[in-house]
């Protein structure tokens, strides 16, 4: 079982790549020509385990390719495209922005790239000096 796993990974791998574009991204056209060949290869039962498999390569990728920009207010023009420069040269992969307003916040902001998050808020700085006085007393 854990070799046809595996299998499936490599394929769902090779797939992810064949589904990127020419800068790299996700390209949804590529996508639909692929997921349109796969009945064609992989007939019968192998076939939904490979598409399963594929998915989760697919939105790995596109939630590692957006920062999720979170914002209490309005931010400052340009600033959600410099933060998706400044991401797109720490991870070395292009990463387009996606602002998001969230007044929980109550200022600054937040940005999720896939499963990082880096917090500059208001919020997040309160709730982490309360656990820092609470583990402290």
């Amino acid at each position: 079982m854990a070799k046809k796993n595996q299998t499936l990974r490599k394929h769902a791998a090779r797939l992810t790549e064949l589904a990127r574009g020419a800068d790299g991204r996700i390209d949804t056209a590529r996508v639909r020509a692929i997921l349109a060949e796969l009945p064609r290869a992989f007939p019968g039962a192998a076939l939904r385990p490979l598409l399963e498999s594929f998915y989760a390569a697919v939105a790995r990728e596109l939630r590692f390719s957006e920062a999720r920009i979170e914002f209490a207010g309005t931010p400052p023009a340009g600033t959600a495209e410099g933060l998706a420069e400044y991401f797109s040269k720490l991870y070395a992969r292009p990463i387009s922005p996606v602002p998001v307003p969230n007044p929980a916040l109550l200022g600054g902001l937040r940005v999720q790239v896939g499963d990082d998050v880096y917090d500059a808020s208001l919020a997040g700085t309160l709730a982490r000096l309360r656990r820092t006085l609470s583990t402290a007393a």
